[in-house]
């Protein structure tokens, strides 16, 4: 039995584990590393000069403690499930994570980062520099990661979607925009790996987030995503004021309806 401690904790515009891309280099958004102890501070004051470092975290934010021998992997493979310690499934004997971010200042109470796969509230146990001639090998095989299908979607957006995404963003917390990249970047009508359906009254596709739904459609010959619009899934009678609130959201739909009025979506 071992016991370690966290060197600090990570801080994020992503929360959520469906905001979390399948790796760093596919992230949007940047994070923050927020030392837990002062001493911290002198112990990074050499990375100075390097490009980027490992992170050692942990996976403190997953919902389910045991893990299986076979993991289910998230990219169009030759099969569904892989043996997990050929994936980087967050499920595992010991629930350990490692990225490589690029670390673009250092800062007195901790380390400014990019791109970063790592939500907000992560535990990280430690920092180490990354050093190219000894951690990188492009030409290495790759197993069963080798056969597959690299084909993915460009995201883009109506006016009207931008907008409600950027009210949700800055009154409510909640990135739709980094949903979607992650979402429908690959496999976006995929069924079996996400809340996604097929909406014949709107001639278009649904996935769904939290509390909220995002109207796509698709131009296979572009390979083009493009959402549409958004819109709530709670009910008129959901959203009465004395009704009950479980997320803490109402609020902001009531807002969002407002501001845009959508009909049968409320």
């Amino acid at each position: 039995m071992y016991t370690f401690g966290t060197v600090g904790t990570i801080k994020s515009s992503a929360k959520y584990h469906f905001e979390a891309p399948r790796q760093g280099v596919y992230a949007s958004t940047g994070a923050f590393l927020l030392w837990s102890d002062p001493l911290y501070s002198a112990a990074a004051a050499d990375l100075q000069g390097f490009d980027r470092i490992w992170l050692i975290w942990v996976f403190n934010q997953n919902k389910h403690d045991s893990w299986r021998v076979k993991a289910r992997v998230p990219v169009p493979a030759e099969q569904d499930c892989y043996s997990v310690f050929a994936t980087r499934s967050p499920y595992r004997p010991n629930p350990i994570g490692i990225s490589a971010v690029e670390l673009l200042e250092i800062c007195p109470d901790g380390l400014k980062l990019g791109a970063c796969d790592l939500l907000d509230g992560t535990a990280v146990l430690d920092v180490k520099p990354y050093i190219p001639e000894v951690d990188s090998f492009p030409a290495s095989r790759a197993g069963w990661r080798d056969r597959i299908d690299q084909h993915s979607w460009e995201i883009t957006w109506s006016s009207a979607a931008w907008l409600q995404a950027e009210f949700i963003l800055h009154n409510g917390g909640l990135d739709l925009m980094n949903f979607a990249h992650v979402q429908l970047k690959f496999r976006p009508t995929d069924r079996s790996r996400k809340r996604v359906e097929f909406d014949d009254s709107a001639n278009c596709w649904v996935i769904h987030c939290r509390t909220w739904k995002l109207f796509f459609t698709l131009n296979e010959a572009a390979d083009r995503v493009c959402v549409e619009r958004i819109a709530g899934n709670y009910s008129a009678a959901e959203l009465a004021p004395d009704a009950p609130d479980k997320y803490n959201d109402k609020a902001l739909h009531r807002k969002f309806r407002q501001l845009f009025p959508a009909g049968e979506e409320y």
